[in-house]
């Protein structure tokens, strides 16, 4: 009965982590804040004999994602940026790319905090396998580099956050600003775009003057 109880009270306490890491968005979709932050991951032949694939994959809090692959084929490489939305349901993980219209569905395992295991159920693309799998793992970034909400810089007013683009990413254009919560700390995220198409975000800590004027 003891080792009965155990089990079960193990598993309410697994089901009760899981559910306090899901947000729910304003379209209805939930997020899993796990997936939140920047992944690296590669994968050889999967996909096309005798060419590898390396990605950045950005994922927010908003459901939104940027994903910038490298794919190299006969000694040659070619870069590409997409961009979409992102979520879980019934225990799957979601990716709607906006440049085909569709939406990829996966499988996945949380193996640590810093790695999740995806295993294709069914994508737009053709693979050369029958089961695509891979691992993405989180990237590890400067402290108060302000690319993630865990390294935001730490400001006191707009005019800094403004000042800090402009010396760390000269002549890029401003898509949007968002204002977002994280363990009860509000955030300004400023996401930009690069002369050359890519799309970068600064995260900003606004805790000190957000909401006293």
């Amino acid at each position: 009965m003891k080792l009965r109880n155990l089990i079960i009270f193990s598993i309410l306490v697994l089901m009760n982590s899981c559910s306090t890491q899901l947000t729910t968005l304003p379209n209805g979709k939930q997020v899993d804040k796990r997936f939140v932050g920047t992944w690296t991951g590669s994968e050889n032949g999967q996909q096309i004999d005798g060419m590898s694939k390396s990605w950045e994959m950005k994922r927010f809090e908003d459901g939104t994602f940027i994903l910038d692959f490298t794919y190299t084929q006969f000694g040659e490489s070619k870069n590409l940026q997409e961009t979409g939305n992102w979520w879980v349901e019934n225990g799957k993980f979601n990716e709607f790319h906006d440049e085909s219209g569709k939406t990829d569905v996966y499988q996945y395992e949380i193996i640590n905090k810093n790695q999740i295991r995806f295993i294709s159920e069914s994508i737009s693309v053709d693979m050369n396998t029958d089961k695509y799998e891979f691992v993405d793992t989180r990237k590890a970034t400067n402290l108060n580099d302000g690319k993630s909400i865990e390294n935001a810089i730490k400001v006191n007013s707009v005019a800094e956050e403004y000042e800090f683009v402009e010396k760390n990413c000269p002549n890029c254009k401003l898509i949007n600003q968002v204002l977002t919560e994280h363990n009860g700390i509000p955030y300004d995220i400023l996401n930009l775009e690069k002369n050359d198409g890519t799309k970068i975000s600064f995260y900003f800590n606004i805790k000190s003057f957000y909401g006293k004027f």
